[in-house]
């Protein structure tokens, strides 16, 4: 969820820890809007669909796949697969509370052990920035294990108004030279990069789109927010966090607030939450 770049053990008392709960707090809609706005490019599913929700983490795949299909949901078939049992964890107990007809598999995205021409169409949601070598394994296994004719969804982040406040909040509190969270991310805000990913796989040139799509997320309270953003974000650069980053916390988290407000499309908004504007990179692919 929010593996580090470094071995640094060191962890300042204020940090909230980064279960699948906290992950779950701090994305709130997001993921799950996300997924809706992916597979909104689908032709409309069909009864009998196989479905993959490659990554499926806590379930926001498969909750947006539910909503999509609500009267049509008993006849299709969702296999959930991920690498965290924490998360899949919250999966199986979703499934199971939500009566989706869906099972949650422990397994690598790149390292899939379902056959071939498995799937009629697979998703990958907030999936490939968070793999190893972009996700060039997982787009092979999901070219394999796709139908002829099947469907594969996968998106990045073409722009977030969440990860400038963390740098800065870095830059600000942490000696000259120390390297920001997340300098490898910004090669995924540009829609050819996530193409070519998913041409390198297998898919034909001409049987892949990309579109753009705007994504509102609504979470918690700005002070809360920002607190579960840099507990999560903050100490994942090459450094890890510091002892430093103890004493100047609060500085940090009120750095990531000033500069959350300066974000286009910040609002806070009835209830003291707030809402956040992403806009998302989406790329469909034809087997």
């Amino acid at each position: 969820m929010n593996s580090s770049e470094s071995k640094n053990t060191f962890v300042p008392r204020q940090a909230i820890a980064p279960t699948p709960e906290l992950y779950d707090e701090l994305v709130a809609d997001g993921m799950e809007n996300l997924a809706k706005a992916t597979l909104a490019q689908f032709p409309p599913i069909t009864s009998g669909a196989v479905v993959h929700d490659n990554g499926c983490g806590t379930g926001a795949g498969t909750s947006a796949l539910m909503a999509l299909l609500s009267d049509r949901a008993d006849k299709l078939s969702i296999k959930g697969t991920d690498i965290n049992e924490q998360a899949l964890a919250v999966y199986r107990e979703q499934a199971a509370k939500k009566a989706w007809p869906a099972e949650g598999i422990h397994m690598d995205s790149a390292a899939l052990s379902f056959p071939d021409d498995t799937f009629t169409h697979s998703i990958g949601n907030a999936l490939l920035f968070v793999l190893p070598d972009d996700g060039a394994g997982a787009l092979r296994e999901t070219y394999r294990t796709l139908r002829p004719g099947g469907l594969a969804a996968v998106n990045s982040w073409a722009y977030v108004p969440n990860m400038e406040p963390v740098r800065a909040a870095s830059r600000a509190t942490r000696p000259g030279g120390t390297p920001v969270p997340r300098q490898g991310l910004d090669r995924w805000a540009r829609t050819e990069h996530l193409r070519g990913l998913v041409r390198e796989s297998g898919f034909e040139k001409d049987k892949i789109r990309e579109v753009q799509a705007d994504v509102h997320v609504t979470t918690s309270e700005v002070t809360r927010y920002a607190a579960m953003l840099w507990s999560f974000i903050g100490g994942t650069g090459p450094t890890g966090w510091l002892e430093s980053d103890e004493e100047n916390w609060d500085r940090a988290v009120e750095i990531v607030k000033e500069q959350l407000r300066k974000t286009e499309g910040y609002k806070e908004i009835d209830g003291g939450k707030l809402q956040l504007k992403f806009i998302a990179n989406i790329v469909i692919a034809m087997k």
